[in-house]
């Protein structure tokens, strides 16, 4: 009896076998059937396959010619004119996604084309700068900062003069308005590469920009008077510029610099009279993105205006009973995005979020649902048309990433119907399932290396989206 429950209660041994990996017949199987399940949404996909051949593109070691971007052109015709002999539905599908590929290489190759321009040598020496002022950058840690269009610049001649140049002045020098033409003395230089692999490329950005130099000042800003008149898309710029700067300055002069300086930051995108402590302590928190015009300030001024305008239709009886008004508000709302575009200077985040925003009204315009991976589609393949190099920003990755999660989750979620006044632990059990699978959309996205742990800041605290997660780690577990 003894024996017998030794026997019983002795392991197995251990088995050191390997099973057999998937074949390459049940990959491929696999890979058809999913294939096959997307075969009626494959409209979802032609953005995917748009920013794969600008991806492709902007990974190649070596510039190609800009006969390779007709020549992919034309594959791209050859292949959607191919889809009228296409005997299968999925062989249709799939040479509309390789025309879109080659469709992509094809832009990104001429929108390089279309932002070259010259940049500024190295080891030239002092320079001499004449130039107009575009408009006043973000500060950095070496001070105040300007956007110049030079005029005229020393020891370099014209055809090799950069038609765009970033300059960072003194402390204690006044920021010029935009549209002044000024001089300085300064060096310039080419912008710099990636101080890592893998890190930041501000080279690559600069020039997509057009900014073919950056420098400081070694001397005051001095005004003088041109002598020769901007061309007239510049003119139109700063004047746009000139009038921003204005109502920042109003903004800080009525509100005072302690409120006044996030305040103009938000509106007019100009962060020049935030206060140095208060930069520091939003980095501390984590909320120093909210400074920067994107999704978040879109969605509340397009979302307010579009709300605010359906609410006064409703509440005119005589106008409720002869316009749409959700198509009315639609048009409010997307004049207000717009506008609100031009007003913060339209930096990038501001661009996606504006373009994903007239997505969304567009298809209220024409009868279609507002909020479907439909129009997140139309809207990623809209911004890739425009600046095809998006597709490597971590920013275009990850907020496409968390809207596509939300997007998929609303139309995953069974929609039953429930009174208006849902009880609050329903309420908080939405509020967290919405987060998650937002954070899950972005924690997904791995298309850069790892930064350093937000949970051991130089300050100590976290930022605040991470303190749940830094919680959970320091606390102590069995």
């Amino acid at each position: 009896m003894e024996l017998e429950t030794a026997a019983r209660g002795r392991a197995r041994g251990l088995s050191t076998s390997f099973r057999a990996g998937p074949s390459f017949r049940r990959i491929a199987a696999w890979v058809g059937e999913q294939a096959r399940a997307q075969t009626d949404r494959w409209t979802l996909w032609t953005p995917v396959a748009f920013g794969i051949g600008a991806a492709i593109y902007l990974a190649l070691p070596g510039e190609p010619l800009t006969l390779a971007a007709f020549l992919a052109l034309a594959v791209a015709a050859g292949l959607v004119a191919a889809t009228h002999w296409s005997p299968r539905r999925a062989l249709t599908v799939g040479l509309v996604l390789l025309a879109f590929g080659s469709a992509g290489f094809a832009a990104a190759k001429l929108r390089t084309q279309a932002v070259r321009a010259p940049i500024a040598p190295a080891g030239t020496g002092v320079m001499s700068i004449e130039a107009f002022v575009v408009d006043v950058a973000s500060p950095g840690q070496g001070g105040p900062r300007l956007l110049l269009a030079p005029i005229r610049v020393s020891r370099l001649e014209p055809e090799a003069t950069p038609i765009r140049v970033r300059v960072t002045l003194k402390d204690d020098d006044v920021l010029t308005a935009p549209g002044t033409a000024i001089r300085l003395r300064g060096m310039l230089n080419a912008p710099p590469p990636p101080a890592s692999p893998g890190s930041y490329d501000f080279a690559r950005d600069a020039f997509f920009d057009g900014i073919g130099g950056v420098g400081f000042a070694l001397t005051p800003v001095h005004e003088i008077e041109a002598a020769e008149r901007p061309p007239w898309r510049l003119a139109l710029e700063m004047r746009i510029n000139s009038a921003r700067w204005s109502l920042a300055k109003q903004i800080v002069g009525e509100m005072g610099v302690e409120s006044g300086g996030l305040a103009a930051a938000m509106v007019t995108g100009h962060e020049a009279f935030i206060p140095r402590e208060q930069v520091e302590a939003l980095r501390a928190a984590g909320l120093a993105h909210i400074v920067s015009i994107a999704g978040l300030h879109m969605a509340i001024v397009g979302g307010f205006t579009f709300a605010l305008v359906r609410l006064l239709i409703a509440a005119w009886p005589w106008a409720a009973l002869r316009i749409s008004s959700k198509k009315t508000a639609a048009l409010a709302g997307l004049a207000a995005v717009l506008a609100y575009l031009v007003l913060s200077g339209a930096p990038s985040p501001a661009e996606r979020a504006a373009i994903t925003a007239a997505a969304a009204f567009g298809a209220i315009l024409v009868d279609r649902q507002a909020i479907s991976l439909r129009t997140l589609a139309i809207a990623a393949l809209g911004i890739l048309i425009l600046p095809p190099e998006a597709v490597s920003e971590p920013g275009f990755q990850m907020s496409f990433a968390a809207t596509a999660a939300l997007v998929a989750l609303a139309e995953a979620w069974p929609r039953v119907p429930k009174e208006i006044n849902t009880p609050w632990p329903i309420r908080l059990v939405q509020g967290i399932g919405v987060w998650t699978a937002a954070s899950l959309g972005r924690a997904s996205w791995r298309a850069w290396p790892p930064a350093p742990s937000p949970c051991s800041t130089s300050t100590g605290s976290p930022p605040t989206a991470w303190w749940p997660i830094c919680w959970w780690r320091r606390s102590p577990r069995s």
